[in-house]
């Protein structure tokens, strides 16, 4: 009776290789377009900085420099979203009370936002260099963050903790408020401070509350 041969789904070394220098690419890309911006850093910048000749690069992504920046965002794009879901499921379970949830929501999006500033500057920056199909894949992710918050607001109104209004926009309102704010403190170089994150919390505070 033949014995049956196994098939198996372990990465060879040569394959091991390659994905390491495709995130090495990757990853000084991403660094690239942060710093200077996509437009700006060019393909024989980005080939001096990795050390790897043109014909090489082109060999990972025969589609040059457009089909770089797409994977500096499309292979974080998703984690980053799922992060952002599971921090904000967390922080509401349990119906937790607005006022104790405002400030660490805050922080926590600061933070998620600092600990990797140059794909999110990249992805506000060039994401309309995506095709309409990223784009609404990654418009379908980002909507996520938003209706976790307007169904936490939702269910607080339901309880008489907070006013009725139109929590789709209040929760849009306020991460966007947020965001802004961040990225506003990350280009001049500086970060939103602890008064200021507490500031803001205590404005929707008084906006949200009856």
């Amino acid at each position: 009776m033949p014995t049956e041969r196994k098939t198996t789904n372990r990465m060879t070394s040569r394959d091991q290789q390659a994905a390491e220098r495709r995130q090495q690419i990757l990853d000084i890309a991403k660094r690239l377009f942060a710093e200077k911006g996509y437009h700006a850093t060019s393909m024989r910048e980005l080939n001096k900085e990795i050390g790897m000749a043109e014909a090489l690069t082109y060999h990972y992504f025969p589609g040059g420099k457009l089909e770089i920046l797409k994977s500096v965002l499309q292979t974080a794009q998703e984690d980053r979203i799922s992060k952002f879901v599971e921090f904000f499921d967390e922080l509401f379970q349990g119906g937790a009370e607005l006022e104790d949830v405002l400030l660490p929501l805050i922080e926590g999006i600061t933070q998620r936002f600092k600990e990797d500033q140059p794909y999110f500057q990249i992805l506000i920056r060039e994401r309309n260099l995506l095709d309409q199909e990223q784009q609404e894949a990654l418009n379908g992710l980002t909507k996520q963050p938003f209706e976790a918050l307007a169904d936490y607001l939702s269910k607080l109104a339901a309880k008489g903790d907070v006013r009725s209004m139109n929590f789709e926009m209040a929760a849009s309102q306020f991460l966007s408020h947020i965001v802004v704010r961040v990225v506003r403190e990350s280009w001049n170089g500086g970060e939103l401070r602890p008064e200021e994150m507490q500031q803001i919390a205590d404005f929707y505070m008084q906006l949200w509350s009856k």
